[in-house]
């Protein structure tokens, strides 16, 4: 019953192609090419073998290939010739680019065989529909194919058409042309093929997947049969020679796909690519992509990546993925784009997955509230655990203080001060200021007070978490991130240029008060473990479990968010697993190191030079009288340097984020952190936010 209905729908659907084929070849006149071969553009265009695309770092160096592979060859054999137009297009050398009887015929013989054994496309028509058109299955494009054929046709001869389609069919494995088929799959030059390899690629042309020696070599042994068939019906072999090219058995070289340099950048950048160009245009190869990576960054964002997955793994935390983007203060340039840490273990890419930010969030809704005039630096903020509704935040330590201002609460991350926070902000106000910081994965269901500690339904990607956090030192302004600066053709017309997008979403004066508020986060706050040599900012972030842990980060040229968990959202174990101890020193890794090789615009001071030793000279009173003095006083530095140690082992840590009540209760650090507000002066520095004054 099945197959009853596969004929039915062949012969329908075969009628109708051979319609609309039939009013098609009606309308073409003997003058009717010449007026295609204008209107279609032909007439301007000359047929040039194509490189594969080409990417490119922001230094013009070559990072990778993508698109099909190709070898361009002027000439094949003739067995393939001759097999190719018997096979894909019988009348080739009669028609003028379409076949009304060729499709009829296809459609009789794919009738008898039950399944499509002949394909209703002339060569021309395939040539046109790889050159200039997609793959979709519509009537217009059907019609758009057969005017580009007959235009092709009026301009080049048979067998350059021939030549050039089969330097341009698709043969698997990322392949484009026969020749390249060769060497891919049998590793040989096109001309030394056998008869049997060479009706093995005839075979796969009809397609080149599904027949794909790697998955379904019985089913191209039973292709390459009926290719054979074809050709000693028409005469171009005889019975004897295709018995035995179909009893010879065929080896192929084996295959493994080729990780590019950095998978998961170039997979995104290829899923980017296919969006702007569309697939066809982006594998038909011959461009040039110029990114905004720098090589040296991005290769040292991997490797820190890479190596605190394995440390971690050594020190029995469960942290198997990590993910990291790097954008250019000031300009939104993708410098850096990590996905994961080893690609052949998991494809999936992290830098654009949204997770839970936890407290990575609270900076955006604190500078919305800082922004609105809803608090000041000196306010006094609730910090006791209450109701707000059905939801009741804790802060991780029953020591924490029970009113704190806004520098305390944001650098010692208190959970219940920041429910203050955005509450007294207003939680459709907050959601407006996270779409301003270029946040889009905000839903409906996030809109409540749980979105404080970073609860949401779907979470923030670590790319558009370090676009947020570049408006800080991009002086309150948002810049969307761009991987792409411009996008050329094989004659390097321009295709593609990155147009700017910008707003401002926080005042300057809010921007220098959210810089010294994350400074001092990581000078006394839970970013501690992430300071470098240079002046930085930032924040942590740790969910529930531990299933996501986060440090963004920033100088005043370059913004990283860092993720660390499981892609599976499988809880992170293990001792101290926080954003600030997992997370942080991925980051820590990757700045020093573009930090101590002169990769940044903040050079490392040089090294002291040596002053020459000088002349010894007899000992007078004044000189012992000096070196006294001098040995004094460098004991006096010394007392002092072993009292400073005494006290920095005896310093309180500080609170972490939600999830931390896994790990042992941490003791409060006195912050004084923000400018001294007069309370006389400054009426809002008096306003104490306490429940009874919110109205619970």
């Amino acid at each position: 019953m099945k197959n009853l209905f596969t004929k039915i729908g062949i012969i329908l659907g075969g009628m109708v192609l051979f319609l609309i084929f039939f009013i098609v070849g009606a309308t073409i006149t003997q003058a009717t090419p010449k007026i295609l071969l204008y209107t279609t553009g032909i007439n301007n265009w000359e047929y040039q073998p194509r490189e594969q695309t080409v990417v490119y770092y922001s230094d013009g160096q070559e990072m990778t290939r993508l698109g099909y592979q190709r070898i361009y060859s002027k000439d094949f054999p003739q067995l393939i010739k001759d097999g190719v137009v018997a096979v894909e297009d019988r009348r080739f050398y009669e028609h003028a680019g379409f076949d009304a009887k060729g499709i009829g015929r296809a459609i009789w013989v794919n009738i008898k065989a039950g399944s499509k054994a002949e394909g209703g496309s002339t060569i021309t028509q395939q040539l046109s529909r790889t050159l200039f058109l997609s793959n979709e299955k519509t009537y217009s494009r059907k019609i758009k194919e057969v005017f580009i054929a007959t235009a092709i046709e009026e301009k080049y001869s048979k067998e350059a058409i021939l030549n050039m389609y089969l330097n341009e069919v698709y043969m698997g494995r990322g392949s484009s042309g026969v020749a390249t088929a060769a060497r891919i799959y049998f590793g040989q030059d096109v001309m030394n093929l056998n008869e049997a390899q060479m009706t093995m690629l005839i075979g796969m042309i009809q397609s080149p997947e599904f027949y794909s020696p790697d998955t379904n070599y019985e089913g191209l042994k039973k292709r390459q049969a009926t290719v054979v068939d074809i050709m000693a019906q028409q005469g171009i072999i005889d019975a004897q020679k295709a018995a035995a090219i179909k009893g010879q058995t065929v080896y192929f070289r084996s295959f493994s796909p080729q990780f590019s340099k950095h998978p998961y950048l170039v997979t995104y950048l290829t899923y980017w690519l296919e969006e702007q160009l569309g697939a066809n245009n982006l594998y038909l190869g011959g461009l040039s992509i110029h990114t905004t990576i720098d090589r040296n960054m991005q290769t040292a964002a991997e490797n820190a990546v890479a190596a605190q997955v394995r440390s971690l793994s050594y020190s029995g935390i469960t942290a198997k993925d990590a993910a990291l983007v790097s954008i250019e203060a000031g300009s939104g340039a993708v410098k850096a784009y990590v996905g994961g840490a080893d690609f052949e273990r998991n494809q999936i890419n992290m830098a654009n997955q949204p997770r839970q930010p936890g407290s990575a969030i609270k900076p955006l809704y604190y500078a919305g509230a800082l922004n609105e005039g809803k608090i000041y630096p000196d306010t006094k903020i609730n910090n006791k655990p209450r109701q707000f509704g059905d939801f009741r935040p804790e802060n991780s330590s029953a020591a924490s203080p029970e009113t704190v201002n806004m520098y305390q609460a944001l650098i010692n991350s208190y959970n219940v001060a920041s429910v203050e926070v955005l509450n007294i902000l207003g939680i459709e106000s907050g959601v407006g200021y996270l779409e301003k910081f270029g946040i889009t994965t905000v839903t409906a269901e996030d809109k409540n007070l749980a979105l404080a500690l970073g609860g949401m339904s779907k979470g923030i990607s670590p790319l558009q978490l370090a676009a947020a956090f570049a408006v800080f030192p991009q002086q309150g302004i948002y810049q969307e991130p761009y991987l792409v600066e411009s996008i050329n053709d094989v004659k390097g017309k321009n295709l593609y240029s990155y147009e700017q997008e910008r707003h401002r979403v926080i005042s300057r004066s809010t921007v220098n008060i959210m810089n010294d508020i994350l400074e001092q986060t990581v000078r006394y706050g839970t970013g501690k473990s992430a300071a470098i040599a240079i002046p930085s900012a930032g924040k942590t972030g740790t969910t529930t479990d531990s299933r996501d842990l986060w440090y963004v980060g920033y100088t005043n040229e370059l913004v990283t968010a860092v993720w660390a968990g499981n892609s599976d959202n499988t809880p992170v174990t293990g001792y101290s697993t926080y954003g600030g101890t997992v997370a942080a020193p991925i980051w820590r890794n990757y700045m020093n190191k573009l930090y101590y090789s002169y990769w940044l615009e903040q050079k490392p001071a040089p090294p002291a030079v040596e002053e020459p030793e000088e002349e010894e000279t007899e000992d007078t009173d004044e000189t012992d009288d000096n070196e006294n003095n001098d040995e004094n006083n460098e004991a006096d530095e010394n007392d002092q340097i072993d009292e400073d140690e005494e006290n920095l082992g005896s310093e309180a840590i500080p609170e972490e984020e939600p999830g931390d009540t896994t790990g042992p209760a941490q003791p409060e650090q006195p912050v004084e952190g923000g400018p001294p507000g007069n309370e006389e002066n400054n009426p809002a520095s008096t306003v104490q936010i306490t429940p009874e004054a919110a109205g619970f």
